[in-house]
């Protein structure tokens, strides 16, 4: 008869927006390594755009469901830090924890599931400093999570956490109208406008601030220097451009115009 499965490898994940090389995203590491010699460690992303918190709340979004359950996500976008922004720790419906500042950062997530202040001094650290809540406070909070902590043991609950206002889409009639969000490094810009909007419905036509897109399946499909619309791994329309940025071809900014046009529902083949 098999034995009980062994307990699964302590794992956290860090998002930040330190950049690659400034050592920033090295020192909380050190810090968790020292607190739990045998964790592993996963970096999301440490390129988020500088302050960018709705930028690490879809990187947040994107990544997080394909990481087991028991993975810590420590994530410190933190324009507020040193302020009276608060300090907490999320634990979701599912299991899922996240650690890093009340700002809208984990609005993905924040539908089901409770909030708890960073608070029990037994537990949490005073910070070393008022500007690296990252290194001094949330990546020993990340640790003690991972090493088998409690997440309600770190201070009270937290019942209106902030949330960002999620870029949606709306349906009207035929259309469907949504939003440019950001870049990801090879110039695809995401929209607010998701595989569930289209609803089984073939896009006829897409326009992105009134410039008519042609929707394709794959990268491929498009014609060298074309604009093209898909659905990407993600789950949300794409504006891409085959081998180059859309972003830069564009100039897309964000909340830019998004209107998809819906045809006859999609059949599944015989």
């Amino acid at each position: 008869m098999p034995g009980p499965s062994p307990a699964p490898c302590p794992l956290i994940t860090l998002l930040t927006d330190f950049g690659a090389g400034s050592g920033y995203a090295a020192q909380m590491k050190g810090v968790i390594l020292c607190a739990l010699a045998g964790a592993s460690i996963v970096d999301l992303s440490h390129e988020i755009p500088a302050y960018d918190v709705l930028a690490g709340a879809l990187v947040l979004e994107a990544c997080v469901p394909r990481f087991p359950l028991h993975a810590v996500h420590c994530a410190v976008i933190d324009p507020g830090v040193g302020t009276s922004r608060r300090p907490v720790c999320l634990e979701d419906a599912a299991g899922r924890r996240f650690v890093g500042p009340d700002n809208g950062l984990f609005t993905p997530f924040l539908h089901s599931g409770h909030v708890y202040l960073l608070a029990e001094r037994t537990i949490v650290p005073e910070p070393a400093s008022t500007t690296f809540h990252g290194r001094d406070l949330f990546a020993p909070v990340a640790a003690y999570l991972a090493a088998g902590g409690k997440s309600a043991a770190l201070g009270p609950a937290v019942e209106d956490p902030v949330r960002l206002r999620w870029p949606i889409a709306e349906r009207r009639g035929d259309d469907i109208h949504g939003e440019c969000l950001l870049p990801d490094p090879f110039g695809n810009v995401l929209t607010s406008i998701r595989s569930g909007d289209l609803a089984g419905q073939r896009p006829l036509a897409v326009s992105v601030g009134g410039r008519p897109v042609r929707f394709v399946a794959t990268f491929g499909e498009g014609r060298p220097g074309e604009v093209v619309a898909l659905l990407g791994s993600g789950g949300r329309v794409e504006i891409a451009v085959r081998e180059a940025s859309a972003a830069q071809m564009l100039g897309c900014r964000r909340g830019d115009p998004v209107m998809v046009k819906l045809g006859a529902r999609e059949r599944p083949p015989p």
